[in-house]
């Protein structure tokens, strides 16, 4: 059983991070803005700063190293590949001398070099397969990691306004509480996996996705990664269907 303390420290760290996470939105954007405006007009610059950046607008341009432990692979970048049709994600990889090709070989050959003809915005991904103890991610705007896969997603729904989820009220609570179980699931003993499982298996409620709608969401990808990583072999029976689904969408060919 954990102390409180315990839980009142994992409260505050999760507001600071959400407040990391607004701030680092603020300052994508602007560098966004600045990186895709004539310098030689700063009324367009100023301009641009004061207005949504959406995909409509302007086609985004990003850069990020993502490092992860070849035992516990982001599976989350094979499914946005395939999940975000707009959306180019150029995957170079780079492994530590202490890590063997074997390893990451069966992630690798899922890994899509074609882009769809779709594709509006641009994602640079350095894969770096070495020893950590969860998925980071660095960008150029921050030098230090942002750890957990599910907070790596936060970011990369931030940087294309068409997949904010913190733009729409009506989801924002549920894509925010079932990102925060995954990250949980990362850490928690194994006599506890069962029971965040379940808890995450509460909001299928007989849908085909874990939102109301005929699509898959964030939250899908989150909780399917973390489950192939951590609990692959003990996907609890409501979630069997719903797991089967995501692999057939987010693994296809």
């Amino acid at each position: 059983m954990k102390l409180p303390e315990y839980n009142v420290l994992e409260a505050r760290q999760v507001k600071i991070l959400k407040q990391i996470y607004e701030l680092k939105q603020q300052v994508e954007c602007l560098c966004v803005a600045v990186r895709l405006s004539d310098v030689n007009n700063p009324a367009e610059v100023l301009n641009k700063l004061n207005l949504d950046i959406t995909a409509d607008e302007a086609p985004i341009r990003a850069e990020i190293i993502v490092s992860a432990n070849p035992n516990s692979p982001p599976y989350s970048i094979l499914a946005l590949q395939r999940l975000w049709k707009d959306t180019k994600f150029n995957v170079e990889v780079h492994r530590h001398s202490t890590v063997s090709d074997a390893t990451t070989q069966a992630f690798e050959e899922k890994l899509l070099s074609d882009a769809s003809k779709d594709a509006v915005h641009s994602i640079d991904v350095t894969l770096i397969w070495k020893d950590v103890s969860d998925v980071q991610l660095v960008t150029k705007v921050y030098d230090y990691p942002l750890e957990g896969e599910a907070n790596v997603l936060r970011y990369l729904t931030r940087l294309i306004e068409n997949y904010n989820y913190e733009k729409s009220p009506s989801v924002v609570h549920t894509i925010d509480s079932i990102l925060d179980l995954c990250l949980r699931l990362s850490y928690e003993e194994a006599r506890n996996v069962n029971a965040i499982t379940s808890k995450i298996a509460s909001y299928l409620d007989k849908k085909t996705w874990l939102l109301d709608g005929s699509n898959a969401s964030i939250a899908d990808v989150a909780a399917w990664s973390v489950l192939k990583r951590v609990a692959s072999n003990r996907v609890p029976r409501e979630l069997k269907n719903w797991y089967d689904v995501c692999e057939k969408t987010f693994l296809s060919v």
